[in-house]
């Protein structure tokens, strides 16, 4: 079923920058925390693979939303961190106010038969 897919990736695709952007507020973090956390965080509604955590953070760094640094991790492996700039900080402030504006209408719409029940049989 080719629409369980598209329906997955529709849903998720531009939340998962918003979800990103949250917890860097916390703090900077790499990118398997930030996938692990995501997860945990989500109650693995967001369990990304490695690959589909990149690019996102990749699109965000481009458009100045996040700045990365390595730091040296044992001896000789490097370790990338993520940082919210404070473009990313105001992109996230209107993405939540978006996020909330959308899915309150579509509760909406969808307790809308509900609610004329009741009001029917009330």
């Amino acid at each position: 079923m080719k629409w369980k897919k598209d329906i997955y990736e529709n849903v998720r695709g531009g939340i998962t920058e918003l979800l990103i952007l949250r917890l860097l507020c916390e703090r900077d973090m790499y990118g398997y925390e930030i996938r692990n956390t995501l997860a945990e965080r989500t109650m693995k509604a967001f369990d990304l693979k490695e690959a589909a955590l990149y690019g996102p953070l990749y699109r965000m760094s481009s458009r100045g939303l996040i700045s990365s640094r390595k730091e040296l991790v044992g001896e000789k492996r490097f370790r990338v961190y993520y940082h919210i700039e404070d473009e990313g900080m105001q992109y996230l402030e209107y993405g939540i106010e978006q996020i909330r504006y959308v899915f309150s209408g579509i509760m909406n719409l969808l307790d809308w038969e509900k609610e004329k029940e009741n009001d029917h049989n009330g």
